[in-house]
């Protein structure tokens, strides 16, 4: 199968090609058709100058409500391929928790049926009578798990043992780093929190927990995604960390990005996730961070629940939002259209770079490379139609208009 006449954009830049497809592998790029060896009878697809990028790559995410279930993971599967991504990390704080063989192996079942594919990370600790204990994490590894998931708030000697399975295993961490006893509230501290009389969660809750496990992790060679950061002093932490040769990664939501706290305004639920959103001089660091190289990864933050949890008072109401499916077109019209990042940096920080975290060989346009890319149509458009989700009404810009992976072609039309 050929696609040509394609804007073929990955991290290192966008031209006009064409791209052979054989066995699910890219076999050839070419500039034009003319130079390309076809077989008898192959399928050509005039992709009409539209856009072609690797397919994106999600390491934070949930099932709707945590419920593992083949239910819960079609429907995330489905959603993820029209918002153009093909692979997402489980995250495991899921019910029941990923934290045995038999888990693992479920979602391994589950996953062999889907679109988008969906990759179990493991919970590294249980509690046994009353007590915080490790998981066989060399057993949940050969059983199939891609990553090491946990919170950091855990005891530093689980936490030292953690790293050292690793390390050992050439496993990456997954680190979600918040403070629970200081993050007892559902909005960030400050005026806006007073003004609505809402608990708050200091700033200090994540960079504490930061700098921790920067400290913890220096000279280890284990290599960490801190989840989710929302704080500036936090990545200013983990930049200043990389340089002392700590293999880190800075992983972003793009909602931190795009939504300040206003979005919970009139206590507005749809804006409510964790960690919270920030005043507006926190959300343009953090636009700043991210256009000078100190963001790695970004995120959809995907996190659903059922509109009857977040249709409560504002305390009560679940964290989350339910965004995957329109993730590209929230990020091409939020980020790549007023010019804050190009196209090229968005495929590193949603594609590239988490493929080469995980060990996997999608992720860019190179021959050899798994044949795993979404074929957008720029001059398309989304519009949001959910009343819990703070883009409700609004219309994005870019459609995801086909996914091949698999060796299928997924038309999404």
């Amino acid at each position: 199968m050929v696609f040509a006449n394609a804007r073929c954009c990955d991290y290192r830049g966008e031209k006009l090609q064409c791209i052979q497809v054989k066995n699910g592998r890219i076999q050839n790029i070419a500039p034009n058709l003319e130079s390309l060896t076809l077989e008898e009878n192959e399928e050509v697809i005039n992709a009409d100058s539209k856009l072609l990028m690797p397919a994106f790559i999600d390491l934070n995410i949930y099932p709707k409500a945590r419920t593992l279930s083949r239910k819960s993971l079609s429907t995330l599967s489905l959603k993820a391929l029209r918002g153009g991504f093909s692979t997402l990390l489980l995250l495991p704080q899921t019910s029941p928790t990923i934290d045995s063989e038999a888990i693992i192996e479920l979602v391994k079942s589950i996953d062999s049926t889907l679109e988008a594919h969906i990759l179990p990370s493991i919970k590294p600790t249980f509690i046994d009578s009353e007590r915080v204990k490790l998981t066989d994490i060399s057993k949940l590894y050969t059983a199939g798990a891609q990553a090491i998931a946990f919170e950091s708030d855990i005891e530093g000697n689980l936490l030292l043992r953690i790293s050292q399975y690793a390390k050992m295993l050439k496993i990456p961490l997954i680190c979600f780093a918040q403070n629970a006893s200081l993050a007892q509230g559902v909005v960030s501290e400050g005026e806006f929190a007073s003004r609505l009389g809402l608990p708050s969660i200091s700033e200090k809750a994540q960079n504490i927990e930061v700098v921790k496990m920067c400290e913890m992790l220096l000279g280890s060679e284990v290599e960490v995604v801190f989840s989710a950061l929302s704080e500036p002093r936090s990545l200013e932490i983990v930049n200043q960390y990389k340089a002392q040769g700590l293999r880190a990664h800075a992983e972003v939501s793009l909602h931190h990005l795009i939504l300040n706290e206003s979005a919970c305004e009139d206590y507005n639920t749809a804006g409510k996730i964790n960690p919270p959103l920030l005043c507006e001089s926190k959300r343009l660091e953090l636009l700043d961070a991210l256009q000078n190289d100190k963001i790695d990864v970004l995120t959809s933050l995907q996190c659903a629940d059922f509109n009857s949890q977040k249709d409560q008072v504002f305390e009560l109401a679940s964290f989350g939002i339910d965004s995957i499916a329109y993730g590209f077109s929230l990020a091409y019209s939020k980020l790549v259209k007023p010019n804050i990042l190009n196209l090229s940096t968005l495929s590193r920080f949603f594609s590239h770079n988490p493929a080469k975290i995980l060990g996997l060989e999608n992720g860019s346009l190179e021959v050899g490379k798994k044949a795993d890319f979404m074929i957008i149509d720029t001059e398309s458009s989304v519009r949001v139609d959910d009343t819990f989700s703070p883009y409700n009404g609004e219309t994005l810009s870019g459609r995801v208009s086909a996914l091949y992976a698999d060796s299928k072609l997924h038309t999404l039309e």
